[in-house]
């Protein structure tokens, strides 16, 4: 039986690891996240599943890495989700 040590990327807000997209955090999104009581800046690892792979690998990044993340994953996609409601103007001629 072989142990497979995990490693975990760790991602600082100059740089980025290949599993973590590139995010900006702003001020005020970490004065947001100590204002609930957190540590902008503690670092947290979380296991992701890798795409064309079956081992998940361990991802680091601070708390407010993770945030900026998630806010712009959901923003990206509410945009998707609103321009394929769009449609174009049939008299637009184009």
């Amino acid at each position: 039986m072989a142990i497979v040590p995990s490693a975990c990327t760790a991602t600082s807000s100059g740089g980025s690891s290949s599993g973590m997209q590139m995010v900006s955090v702003s001020p005020a999104l970490k004065a947001e996240i100590r204002g609930r009581g957190l540590d902008p800046d503690e670092e947290i690892c979380k296991r992701e599943e890798q795409m064309g792979s079956t081992i998940p690998r361990n991802i680091c990044a601070t708390r407010a890495e993770w945030e900026a993340k998630s806010r712009a994953s959901k923003d990206g996609t509410r945009d998707i989700q609103n321009n394929a409601l769009r449609t174009r103007d049939p008299n637009a001629g184009g």
